[in-house]
């Protein structure tokens, strides 16, 4: 009974902190302009689905936790799990790789992330891929006396093509289940 309290109370905190990330406007000094391509606004062929997939349940919801607690022995491995649950193949292993030397917690500053561009959907709905500018900035804990942390990943207005695959979750009712949109590939 322990050990599934400690587990939820884990998954809780990841949660949280991927949430206390979110941005309600953009970082003074970032380049104006929308947060999203028209491209994310149509629904026909789920890039709605999407863009909201790679920027809310992807990053905000996995990669910030991942990299806040990803070497933290309690809250490590929930955010591993939900990191990946959510990016497969070359997208895990780009995100594990550079976190590896990290220390223990990190100071992350929330990612702004515009999607440009058109979101393209194969005509099979399996896969999609779209085209992000990203800035991010992850440091070492601020010292004792205030003085921002060591920076350890820095990009800003990077491009990025993103890959996503759509793969069936567990949650089935009637023959029918639902899907979720997972990171295959950022370059």
């Amino acid at each position: 009974m322990k050990r599934l309290a400690r587990a939820v109370f884990a998954a809780a905190c990841v949660l949280a902190a991927g949430c206390s990330s979110i941005p309600a406007a953009q970082t003074p000094g970032s380049s104006p302009g929308p947060a999203i391509s028209h491209g994310c606004e149509l629904y026909s062929r789920h890039q709605y689905e999407v863009c909201y997939a790679y920027v809310v349940n992807d990053t905000l919801l996995a990669r910030v936790p991942f990299y806040k607690v990803g070497r933290d022995p309690v809250l490590g491995p929930v955010a591993l799990t939900r990191l990946g649950s959510r990016f497969y193949d070359g997208a895990r292993r780009f995100i594990i790789s550079q976190a590896k030397g990290w220390p223990k917690h990190v100071d992350v500053s929330a990612p702004v992330i515009r999607i440009v561009g058109p979101v393209r959907v194969s005509p099979n709905l399996a896969t999609a891929t779209i085209h992000t500018i990203e800035t991010w900035l992850v440091r070492t804990e601020p010292t004792a006396s205030g003085k921002p942390g060591r920076v350890l990943f820095a990009e800003t207005n990077i491009h990025h093509t993103i890959r996503l695959k759509r793969t069936p979750t567990m949650l089935c009712l009637g023959g029918h289940c639902l899907h979720k949109w997972v990171v295959l590939l950022i370059r």
